[in-house]
């Protein structure tokens, strides 16, 4: 019933499934204001942006699995903990991000950045 509604919706609409959804790509050229250069040399400012979480600053609650541990000459095995961590997924200037363009390009989502732009050694 509702998945009826909803392709009643969706057709209602009209047009192409082109015109509402697609794969774009491009590359942050300011911060402050947030600006992406679409693949189509599109600059697209914030009131366009939709940004995902793993392009933003976010928690996440993780497990540490118990292991054996030491410290000098004390060792023992240490219990399965739960930690919350920060993740800084904030864009950079020079990120290349993936976005989904909807609403016939009135509105961009930015699920992930497309290039590895890690800060962790080795």
């Amino acid at each position: 019933m509702a998945g009826e509604q909803l392709l009643n919706m969706m057709n209602s609409k009209g047009g192409k499934e082109s015109d509402y959804a697609d794969i774009m790509y491009g590359k942050v050229i300011s911060i402050n204001p947030l600006k992406i250069q679409s693949s189509n040399n599109m600059p697209l400012t914030e009131s366009f942006l939709i940004l995902g979480r793993n392009v933003k600053k976010h928690k996440e609650r993780i497990r540490v699995l118990s292991h054996n541990d030491s410290i000098g000459d004390i060792s023992g095995n240490r219990p399965d903990v739960y930690e919350t961590i920060e993740i800084d997924g904030t864009l950079k200037v020079g990120d290349s991000v993936n976005m989904i363009r909807m609403n016939g390009g009135q509105q961009f989502f930015v699920f992930e950045r497309s290039n590895d732009r890690r800060d962790v050694d080795g």
